[in-house]
């Protein structure tokens, strides 16, 4: 996000947040017309003809994105049908120097929305709340989406710390063990 605070970025900080916070394609961070904001409930309509499987969702805006949106309402043109980020096409020019200062040369845009749903299981969400949110049709999708990290494998080694405990505690669960 730092790399993103010089007059030729200022763009693109609403941008990542928003891919980083919703998971939302690049194409469809790019369609997202003011029309779709609902700032009051606090979320994003991303209509069907924008999504790779043509069904329309919604996703929460989070805090975060919530004031950069309000940032971005504030300076433009009070048009319903007018881009959010102002963005027909792509970032490749802006995102590659910001990723290039920012020392992550191996990250990809579509990066961003591993990020979002490795964080969202990292928050517990459920796996096929997460491809939900993400607008996956099939469970094998979100399972290549989510990077299992340190502290993934850590959460599984203590929550089979604590049912080995309660083994322990009351060995007729034993049995419940096959």
């Amino acid at each position: 996000m730092a790399a993103c605070d010089t007059p030729q970025r200022a763009h693109l900080k609403g941008i990542l947040i928003c891919a980083l916070d919703t998971g939302m394609r690049q194409g469809e961070i790019f369609s997202l017309r003011w029309r779709d904001v609902d700032l009051e409930n606090g979320l994003l309509t991303i209509q069907a003809f924008h999504t790779k499987t043509m069904k329309e969702r919604q996703v929460a805006i989070t805090t975060r994105l919530a004031l950069e949106l309000e940032r971005l309402k504030a300076s433009a043109p009070d048009n319903p049908k007018g881009l959010v980020f102002g963005i027909i096409d792509n970032v490749k020019r802006s995102f590659s120097g910001a990723r290039s200062d920012a020392g992550l040369k191996d990250v990809r845009f579509h990066d961003l929305r591993h990020t979002a749903a490795t964080r969202l299981v990292a928050a517990h969400i459920l796996l096929s709340e997460v491809g939900r949110v993400l607008g996956h049709t099939q469970a094998n999708t979100t399972y290549r989406y989510v990077n299992a990290n340190v502290e993934t494998v850590k959460r599984a080694a203590a929550a089979l710390d604590m049912f080995n405990a309660e083994v322990i505690v009351q060995p007729e669960l034993a049995e419940v063990v096959n």
